[in-house]
């Protein structure tokens, strides 16, 4: 599982280094980027674990055939996670490129952040993730405020 919160720096050249703790769940020293689908920062899988997650999502269309989407739906889907990638390799140092059209998605700048986010990496422009954690926040709160008393212990 790949776990944490980093900070990056995007270079000129559009490089970025992928953090050590997170190179160690990485083999073969190669990823599969595509577009965040539910945010504007950028997906990074392992190969095996973006396979995982696309057979997946074809196995939930096959199961849900009846649910109402249109095809055309579906396919943005499948358009997202599956044709719309590019691969990475890690550089030895550690880097990765990071192609111009995930840049322009993910409004990427210099100041990066990059979560470790379970089976996935995140690639996130440093301010758009300020802004997301603090909608997270507010989200949490109003969730908690609905639940009432909750003790965690």
């Amino acid at each position: 599982m790949l776990r944490g919160e980093y900070q990056a720096t995007l270079d000129e050249k559009g490089r970025i280094s992928i953090p050590a703790r997170l190179r160690e769940g990485i083999p073969d020293n190669a990823l599969i980027l595509t577009k965040g689908m539910f945010e504007s920062c950028i997906w990074a899988f392992t190969p095996e674990n973006h396979e995982k997650v696309t057979e997946s999502l074809r196995s939930f269309w096959s199961a849900n055939a009846n649910m109402p989407m249109t095809p055309r739906q579906k396919d943005m889907f499948d358009h997202r996670l599956s044709f719309s990638t590019s691969e990475a390799e890690i550089d030895k140092t550690g880097r990765i490129m990071v192609p111009q059209k995930f840049r322009d998605h993910g409004g990427l700048s210099k100041d990066c952040v990059i979560l470790g986010a379970g089976i996935r990496i995140e690639i996130w422009d440093a301010v758009r993730y300020t802004e997301y954690e603090q909608r997270q926040e507010e989200q949490l709160e109003a969730v908690l405020e609905k639940m009432g008393p909750f003790n965690l212990c």
